[in-house]
């Protein structure tokens, strides 16, 4: 089916970069994670311990690494072509899919629409190709909404495995409007509204949660381990490679996938 695009750009984003993953947490559990890690955005900080936990990464870089997840849903909602993360972003996307009813209520009230992630079972060279050219387009796209470059410590890596004739150009121009019909987002939201949730310092600074597990629920009285310190630096590219990739985009009838 045809991909339904979004009325209003401006306000997706903005329900975008106003989600803090509060559904993520479960009820008993919310005094809890206040406690812990406090502020405004307890519960987003709670998800960045998690992935510095699991997936040994400093604190500053899981929080970097949600910020450009929001961007990238945001470019899935709005393309008219199925987006593809690199392998950083691929790893907050699994994460986030694992909180199955969160992730279902994050699609119906703030997409307001379906983005869904459909691995394949093989990677084909054929397969490869198209994720090249979708994560290219997919980067072309970031610039074009965001009036900017998108962080290579975070784009980087594509989850797939580039092809020995892949050429892509690593400069690309700020200005360029790729073609696209519709006004790029910075034209429509103040620079503030554009977020920058990446650092630890834009949310107030946290030491993490370590003990391994970080935020998953932990033991049965609620408890989640006695380490405060920040994960090793660890895997920040993300773990695995492989020969696939993945890719997403909204539309009436869900959407199309690539590999795990």
């Amino acid at each position: 089916m045809p991909k339904t695009k979004p009325r209003n750009k401006a306000a997706l984003w903005r329900r975008i970069n106003d989600y803090h993953f509060d559904d993520l947490v479960p009820e008993h559990l919310g005094d809890k994670v206040a406690e812990l890690f406090g502020g405004p955005d307890a519960s987003t900080k709670a998800f960045a311990s998690k992935l510095s936990a699991k997936l040994r990464w400093p604190t500053g870089f899981a929080l970097q690494a949600i910020n450009e997840y929001k961007r990238f849903v945001f470019l899935g909602c709005v393309s008219d072509f199925y987006v593809t993360p690199p392998k950083t972003i691929d790893k907050v996307w699994h994460e986030h899919l694992l909180f199955s009813r969160g992730y279902r209520q994050f699609c119906r009230d703030v997409l307001q629409q379906e983005f869904d992630h459909s691995p394949e079972l093989i990677a084909t060279p054929d397969q490869t190709r198209t994720f090249e050219a979708q994560y290219d387009a997919t980067i072309e796209r970031y610039t074009h909404e965001f009036n900017d470059e998108p962080p290579a410590a975070i784009w980087g890596t594509p989850k797939f495995v580039p092809s020995a004739s892949r050429k892509r150009d690593a400069k690309r121009r700020k200005d360029a409007d790729g073609g696209y019909a519709d006004a790029p987002l910075y034209s429509m939201v103040s620079d503030g509204d554009l977020g920058d949730g990446g650092t630890a310092a834009s949310l107030g600074g946290f030491s993490g949660f370590g003990g391994g597990g970080g935020f998953s629920g932990g033991g049965s009285d609620g408890s989640f381990g006695d380490s405060t310190s920040d994960a090793g630096a660890g895997d920040s590219g993300g773990g695995d490679g492989g020969g696939s990739g993945c890719s997403s985009g909204c539309g009436g009838g869900g959407c199309g996938g690539g590999g795990d």
